[in-house]
């Protein structure tokens, strides 16, 4: 099996399965929503296009710069959405690195949403689909590579070398796994990160301690379909294909 890295987008992609991670925090959110129960979670790359494509008693979620765009129901704060009531609801959710991640993709294979508290189902899924190949794809931060994707993407690259003996590892993947070294928890390097610190300033700190959690969900977002309005491309996950 061979696994890629890419810190930051660079398409294309060509591998059997593309895993995106961010962190801090669409990753972490969207399965949250789908293991409390939402039916599914369409990613929007912008306000306008969710507000236009939600119907009465669909969900808005959203941020921009941090915080919620205007008519939208709440934020993307992970520990706010944990108390919300979301089972067999449509949520349309935006924000500003994931969907930016999701138009670099392309025509890729298998679309899987991770962070740290989803690394046990990941590779759960890849041992039973055994793939050729797994790209893992770092969202980033406002246009640069992000500490947290970064920590989480060696994260996940240490779970699959206990799982699979012949993993064939890029050097951005080698990179990824030395650099959990460096932090002693995964709170740890979120505090360090610039979206942790972001986070921080606009008084969302209590997130981080949230998104550091491993393995606390057993839900696994897949991209079941996109769907183009007006030009604009929006992407559903479900917790099954």
């Amino acid at each position: 099996m061979r696994l890629r890295v890419d810190l930051l987008p660079r398409p294309p992609y060509g591998e059997s399965v593309v895993v995106l991670i961010d962190v801090l925090r669409a990753t972490t959110s969207i399965t949250m929503l789908l293991q409390l129960g939402a039916k599914e979670v369409w990613v929007s790359p912008n306000a306008q296009s969710a507000r236009a494509t939600a119907r009465a008693g669909d969900l808005l979620l959203g941020e921009k710069e941090g915080i919620p765009p205007q008519g939208f129901h709440y934020g993307t704060s992970p520990l706010e959405l944990e108390k919300l009531d979301v089972a067999g609801k449509k949520v349309f959710y935006t924000s500003d690195n994931l969907p930016r991640a999701l138009r670099e993709l392309g025509y890729a294979g298998t679309v899987y949403l991770a962070a740290f508290n989803n690394v046990s189902s990941l590779i759960s899924r890849t041992a039973q689909e055994e793939p050729e190949s797994i790209a893992l794809v770092c969202a980033g931060f406002k246009g640069v590579e992000a500490l947290d994707d970064s920590l989480a993407a060696g994260f996940i690259v240490r779970s699959l070398q206990r799982r699979h003996h012949n993993l064939e590892l890029s050097d951005a993947a080698r990179l990824a796994a030395a650099l959990l070294g460096a932090f002693a928890q995964p709170l740890d390097g979120l505090w360090e990160s610039a979206s942790g610190r972001f986070l921080h300033e606009l008084g969302y700190a209590d997130d981080l301690a949230v998104a550091s959690l491993v393995n606390v969900s057993d839900t696994l977002p897949v991209l079941s379909k996109t769907r183009k309005i007006d030009g604009v491309t929006l992407y559903r996950f479900t917790s099954e294909p």
